[in-house]
């Protein structure tokens, strides 16, 4: 009788230990059961929020001043450098100058109603697009003229860059801008800005999308010295406010 007792506790006793062990297992097979697997595909929680981080930097890098999407504000000076794989689309002049299409339209209206303003009035694009090899040209050729003149390398290169973009640094690479001169007045001096001409284009370009690219007093924003004779295309709207302004495309767009 107690041996039966002791086998009946024994296997009661048994039972209760399965059934805990069985649920302990079953417990512990969901647990991994909803676990993914740990591939290379798998992205944790804190992976995503990093994704998204990044995500959103990249969208609010792109719509800064400097990376707008208007191909018109590309700003090139000697802080900013041209996009490597800049290829401008262009239109060759009578004179055989290139000029961006999206301006031409604009300099070409620009150009007859400068000529029609006064009698004698006659202008000329002495230079609009050049390539990067052209504008490497142009500085060695400033600097060797100036040791010419007497100045050391170190000197004769200083004073070349006053007027003269190394290659990548020119806003003549882009298309976009045009030195104008009067026909019978074709030097790029002081004495262009007298001329009846000039006077009518720095007064009316902004009607035509174009602004005095490097004005007077402005030369520690723009870098260079007045030249009133390069004139730039930023269309209608920028040009006029940048003209009523009297401010200049780097001060534009920083508030863009």
């Amino acid at each position: 009788m107690k041996k039966r007792k002791y086998q009946t506790r024994l296997l009661l006793l048994f039972c209760i230990l399965l059934s805990f062990v069985s649920a302990l297992g079953y417990g512990t097979w969901c647990h991994f059961a909803k676990q993914p697997a740990a591939t290379a595909d798998t992205i944790t929680a804190s992976q995503v929020q990093e994704h998204s981080q990044v995500s959103v930097h990249s969208s609010h890098a792109a719509k800064s001043p400097s990376a707008t999407d208007n191909p018109l504000y590309i700003l090139v000076n000697k802080d900013h450098k041209l996009p490597k794989h800049y290829k401008p689309d262009l239109v060759t002049l009578k004179n055989k100058k290139q000029v961006c299409s999206e301006m031409y339209r604009h300099l070409k209206e620009m150009w007859f109603d400068c000529e029609k303003a006064g009698p004698g009035y006659s202008i000329s694009v002495v230079s609009a697009y050049r390539t990067a090899h052209k504008q490497s040209e142009l500085l060695r050729d400033e600097i060797k003229k100036n040791e010419r003149l007497g100045m050391t390398a170190k000197q004769a290169k200083k004073d070349a860059l006053r007027t003269v973009a190394p290659a990548g640094y020119s806003e003549h690479e882009t298309g976009l801008c045009v030195d104008i001169t009067a026909t019978d007045y074709q030097m790029l001096n002081e004495h262009q800005a007298e001329t009846p001409e000039n006077k009518w284009l720095r007064k009316h370009c902004a009607d035509y999308g174009f602004i005095l690219r490097y004005p007077k007093h402005k030369e520690k924003i723009t870098g260079y010295q007045y030249e009133s004779w390069h004139f730039r295309y930023v269309g209608k709207k920028a040009a006029k406010t940048i003209t009523k302004k009297g401010i200049t495309l780097e001060e534009y767009l920083e508030d863009y």
